[in-house]
């Protein structure tokens, strides 16, 4: 201590003094263990962390969102226009259209388009392989 307190220009006991200030907790800032006191103010601890969000999952689900939607796309680029009208119009359009609507737009029967469906389906997942 007298070497810090030589280097500082301050007296040992100076230095004894902050080391002690330094090597306390704050009463006021932490809480304690056995403070089982509802009405008793919450200790400003446990303001800093934010436990609702974690930034390393956030970025992973963005990642994987992105990945995903990359796979869709191209899954989607490997079907004819037709079925790509077909699972845009039933599945990802807001207002999805019912197979008859689709019978009606392309001039065949309902089961038609659910057999167009089904097999436009097919071919996405296949396209998407297991990385989804």
């Amino acid at each position: 201590m007298n070497t810090v307190a030589r280097e500082l220009g301050v007296d040992a006991a100076e230095v004894r003094e902050m080391e002690a200030r330094l090597a306390a907790q704050d009463p006021t800032f932490e809480a304690s263990a056995d403070d089982d006191d509802r009405d008793a103010p919450v200790a400003p601890v446990y303001y800093l962390e934010d436990k609702s969000s974690d930034l390393a999952v956030n970025v992973e689900e963005e990642n994987w969102e992105s990945h995903a939607n990359r796979q869709l796309a191209y899954a989607m680029a490997s079907l004819d226009e037709r079925s790509q009208h077909i699972i845009r119009s039933r599945w990802l359009d807001d207002n999805k259209a019912t197979l008859q609507d689709l019978a009606d737009m392309y001039g065949v029967s309902a089961e038609r388009i659910r057999q167009l469906e089904k097999n436009a389906l097919k071919k996405l997942k296949l396209a998407v392989g297991d990385d989804l």
